[in-house]
């Protein structure tokens, strides 16, 4: 009896895929873990293996790098490279060492000249250090042109920790993500300044991809609403950013539209 050719391409679409599957789930499966925290409190360590596990910190948990160059101008942010022998000369009787710590814990105390107070506080979420990470990530800046001397002891024992009563609770909005998506692409015309992952190209703001890793809920809702008071960021003509979107757009589109910036990370 003769195959209908249909018949033939069915059986053989099938055994592809069948193979395909069986090829896919002998994969091993990697599942996804947040960054794990790094402890030195109590442990021997050498300055060496101090700067190490800081420059992972940089580029990883840390999240320094998305605003952060070394040797090179970033947009958002100041050059890093030489900061450990330019920390010890930003403010008088401020040792290199003390100004890289107030920096991290408190970035508004000291502004480099031409750059808004936009960084947040390490310590706190959306970074959230914890005290070892920040004696690291102080030894590796000083590394950089200077003398690491910082010690655990040097590093406050109220950074990192958590509030009374627990940690934070994670802010959570009733928005929408996706109907966001649609009003940073429609209505609120974002695409036209803004990069946010796969949507937009544009050059003329900044690129909102990482926004929600470098930045606060706080922050990004009062970008939307009065952007003049959330600063500039550096490399960016001021007053671009319309301050309308608290009249354009309805209470849920302004809620969706943040929604969706938070799952930029």
């Amino acid at each position: 009896m003769r195959v209908p050719v249909g018949l033939k391409l069915s059986v053989f679409s099938l055994a592809v895929m069948g193979a395909y599957t069986y090829f896919a789930n002998s994969i091993p499966q990697i599942e996804s873990k947040p960054p794990e925290e790094l402890s030195l409190e109590g442990g021997n360590v050498t300055p060496v293996q101090l700067v190490k596990a800081g420059e992972q910190i940089f580029h990883t948990k840390g999240t320094c790098e998305v605003c952060h160059k070394i040797g090179e101008k970033g947009t958002r942010a100041p050059d890093l490279a030489g900061v450990g022998a330019r920390a010890a000369k930003r403010k008088p009787g401020v040792t290199a060492k003390q100004y890289l710590i107030e920096a991290l814990l408190d970035p508004g105390a000291y502004l480099v000249e031409g750059y808004p107070n936009i960084m947040p506080r390490v310590d706190k979420p959306p970074i959230g250090l914890n005290r070892s990470e920040l004696w690291a990530i102080v030894a590796f800046l000083e590394s950089l042109g200077g003398a690491v001397d910082v010690t655990l002891d040097d590093i406050p024992k109220t950074a990192g920790a958590a509030a009374a009563g627990g940690a934070a609770a994670e802010l959570k909005l009733p928005g929408d993500p996706r109907a966001g998506e649609a009003v940073f692409a429609g209505k609120g015309a974002c695409i036209a300044c803004h990069k946010a992952g796969k949507i937009g190209a544009s050059p003329v703001g900044p690129d909102l991809s990482q926004i929600a890793k470098i930045q606060t809920p706080e922050y990004i809702m009062g970008k939307i609403l009065n952007p003049a008071a959330m600063g500039t960021v550096a490399g960016y003509p001021k007053g671009v950013m319309p301050p309308m979107f608290g009249q354009t757009l309805t209470a849920k589109e302004y809620v969706d539209l943040v929604a969706f910036l938070l799952t930029l990370k």
